[in-house]
């Protein structure tokens, strides 16, 4: 399990690193769920860092193209936050929406301030 969390917190740490342009910066605080609809809207923007925040093989079995992986529940999510800018607008989402209510929670007291989630989560992808 400690394998799985480490290699998990590695995938995301490089695939992060492999973004080829930049996402904008926070221009407003914003920290809430939105529709399936207005994430589509801002997705397409390219203006957002997505957040795959499900376990690593729910990821692998099939998410939001573009998404990065960090496990929500796995002892490194705390650390990928914390090595991440807080500055840029992220999107969120989970299964259904409770994993991702947490990282929500998580990401705005670690002082994020730019970051939306998935209402109804890959669910209702």
């Amino acid at each position: 399990m400690k394998i799985l969390s480490i290699l998990s917190f590695l995938l995301f740490l490089t695939s992060f690193s492999l973004f080829a342009q930049q996402p904008e910066k926070a221009q407003k605080e914003r920290i809430e769920r939105i529709t399936q609809e207005e994430f589509k809207t801002a997705l397409e923007s390219g203006d957002y860092v997505v957040l795959d925040v499900r376990t690593l093989e729910e990821y692998e079995s099939g998410h939001i193209e573009g998404a990065k992986s960090l496990d929500v529940t796995s002892a490194v999510f705390q650390r990928g936050i914390d090595q991440i800018s807080k500055d840029y607008k992220y999107l969120i989402y989970c299964q259904s929406g409770g994993r991702s209510a947490t990282a929500l929670k998580k990401m705005k007291e670690a002082g994020f301030k730019h970051v939306l989630e998935l209402e109804g989560g890959y669910s209702q992808w």
